[in-house]
């Protein structure tokens, strides 16, 4: 299994053009981006929790129970895609075998 690349939770700051920590730190006081690094999805999280916070006035609960929130639903998003791909595979699969059967 190969590792996903991480990157560093301060350089995800100065990509943002937060200026300061002070946004992490509250975050982190909500248990949130407690890490020093941070994979690619994580870092999309950070990036959203920031816009989160300066564009919509969210605070950092809200932001906690927002990406909660993301996060399940693509899980579920997941989750219906894998569902929708098995009953196609199964449909496909009735459709060879009556085609086999009407070949008899």
């Amino acid at each position: 299994m190969t590792q996903r690349p991480h990157i560093r939770i301060q350089e995800v700051i100065l990509h943002l053009e937060l200026g300061d920590e002070q946004l992490l730190r509250e975050l982190r006081e909500e248990g949130l981006f407690t890490l020093d690094e941070v994979d690619r999805a994580g870092a999309d999280e950070f990036r959203l929790a920031t816009l989160m916070v300066r564009e919509l006035g969210v605070n950092p609960a809200g932001v906690q129970v927002a990406l909660h929130l993301r996060r399940r639903l693509l899980a579920l998003e997941a989750r219906a895609t894998a569902m929708m791909k098995i009953m196609k595979d199964e449909h496909d699969l009735n459709d060879t075998d009556e085609v086999d059967s009407s070949d008899t």
